[in-house]
């Protein structure tokens, strides 16, 4: 049989010729195919990286450092994770490259994070044993180091030498200590002193925006004083007749526990009142306070109400040696005179707290014998304290036993820090009505008169030293109590130590250093 090549005919080599040109054509295309599929890969890649840089170094130039994305905690120098369980010495905590910054920048995200790294900071001092930090603030002989006559600083975690002597310490704006000021603070000093200037000569320029004082009063820290300069400074009708109290609503009574309020309430008095000033004394600070000036605890801003734009507040307190604040309160609501009755007093105004309740009048003046009344006072309220302790060891001691869990003072404790870096001005009380204090309420509220010719009070007058009624006494608790008995209300307060120091050395830094 004579079988026939398919490729020997014509037909047979064109349908040949065929399929090769259709497979040459086939791997041409499926080549192109690749190369489009790669270069699109390549594409992608390229504009995810671009995309990742491009806000990478828009972050560094707003101040940030790259660690800052994959969740590290920015100090004013760099981007450092604090050990909790580990913390550093404090020669190492304080330290921090030199770095020349003239201006602060006080974006809200920065903001947060910068407070932040002042939490960590003051957490680890109160995480310290007692015997190290009473080291750490030299206060085994807070008068003089005994060689020279001059007061011991301890290890100074706050440069408090320098900045009591009016210098501004180099690399300051490096201390992880040192928050940030409130992001609208100066707007709103502005606008508060033009509106006090109006309203002094045009009583009827009343119902529009306006700025108010809110100032935190804590018993037997100032606020007498504080509210006779702002009568003075001011004019009696700007202020609330009684210890700058204002009247709720339908009530002739002065109200001390304006805390409580809501912040519609407030509104509402500042639209039938011309008031300038409201005083809370008995009530902790209200954290809801703080969104009627556009802020919050972590330093983010808050988007305000156009409907409720007035009051817009300006925040103040004053502060004193928590001790010393202690002995006054007992020396002036306990009518005492003997340091064994000191305990009793105590003791009797803690075992009062359980019938206390915010805005309510049963035993609302038991919180002042409290251990960290600042602490307790800046948490909202959230600071639980022991009433009653083990009678054998209740027996060491004339004082009620300190609350040394912490499981319940950690998270008040940073609550009390961040409220605290939202305030305008911290006044320590010992120097409020001296050189550093007037300067400071000038700049804030423009307030220029320090002796008290309006208002309640007893006292110095002149120097701008007053209290409720009776006399000044001599309240320094160091003086009063034995060693043994300073030592324990000491540790027992530590909380309240460590804050009055914090606080008293970012008053004089932003005093005595500029852009600060």
């Amino acid at each position: 049989m004579n079988i026939r090549n398919p490729m020997n005919t014509r037909f047979g080599r064109r349908r040949h010729n065929r399929q090769q040109q259709q497979r040459r054509s086939s791997f041409v295309l499926d080549r192109h195919y690749f190369v489009i599929q790669i270069t699109l890969v390549l594409v992608t890649i390229f504009c995810i990286l671009a995309w990742f840089w491009i806000h990478i170094a828009t972050g560094l130039r707003r101040g940030d450092s790259v660690d800052d994305w994959s969740g590290g905690r920015l100090s004013s120098s760099s981007v450092e994770v604090v050990d909790q369980d580990h913390p550093s010495s404090f020669a190492d905590v304080t330290a921090g490259p030199e770095k020349d910054v003239t201006t602060i920048v006080q974006e809200p995200y920065e903001t947060n994070l910068r407070i932040d790294a002042v939490v960590a900071f003051l957490m680890n001092l109160a995480e310290l044993p007692p015997q190290q930090l009473w080291d750490t603030f030299g206060m085994d002989d807070d008068k003089n180091d005994g060689s020279n006559g001059k007061k011991s600083y301890g290890k100074d975690p706050f440069s408090l030498e320098e900045l009591e002597q009016g210098h501004c310490p180099s690399g300051l704006n490096t201390a992880e200590w040192l928050p940030p000021r409130p992001w609208n603070s100066e707007e709103l000093s502005s606008m508060f002193q033009s509106k006090a200037e109006e309203l002094k000569t045009d009583k009827e320029a009343r119902n529009e925006e306006t700025v108010l004082i809110w100032y935190e009063h804590i018993s037997k820290a100032g606020g007498t004083t504080f509210c006779g300069l702002a009568k003075t400074n001011l004019g009696q009708s700007l202020v609330p007749k009684y210890f700058c109290m204002p009247k709720r609503l339908d009530s002739d009574l002065a109200d001390g526990r304006v805390g409580s309020w809501t912040n519609e309430e407030l509104i509402g008095y500042t639209k039938r009142e011309s008031h300038l000033l409201v005083a809370n004394e008995w009530d902790p600070f209200s954290h809801d306070k703080l969104k009627l000036s556009g802020r919050t605890l972590d330093g983010k801003t808050f988007p305000l109400d156009p409907q409720h734009t007035s009051p817009q507040l300006l925040f103040v307190t004053t502060l004193r040696d928590p001790l010393d604040r202690l002995l006054s309160a007992y020396l002036f609501f306990g009518a005492g005179e003997s340091p064994s009755d000191f305990g009793v007093w105590i003791r009797r105004n803690i075992g009062r707290l359980p019938k206390y309740r915010i805005g309510e009048k049963g035993a609302f003046r038991c919180n002042i014998a409290r251990y960290n009344v600042i602490v307790w006072r800046y948490s909202g309220g959230n600071l639980e304290h022991p009433v009653s302790a083990p009678s054998s060891q209740q027996q060491e001691t004339q004082f009620p036993l300190p609350m040394t869990d912490g499981e319940i003072w950690r998270d008040p404790f940073e609550s009390a820090i961040r409220a605290l870096s939202q305030q305008d001005l911290i006044l320590p009380m010992d120097i409020m009505s001296k050189e550093e204090g007037q300067e400071a309420m000038r700049r804030l509220l423009g307030w220029g008169k320090v002796a008290i010719k309006e208002g309640r009070g007893k006292g110095d007058r002149e120097s701008g030293h007053i209290v409720t009624t009776g006399k000044i006494q001599n309240s320094n608790a160091r003086e009063y109590l034995n060693e043994e008995e300073y030592r324990f209300l000491w540790d027992a307060n530590w909380l309240d130590n460590i804050l009055v120091l914090w606080c008293r050395a970012v008053f004089l830094a932003r005093l005595h250093c500029n852009d600060i």
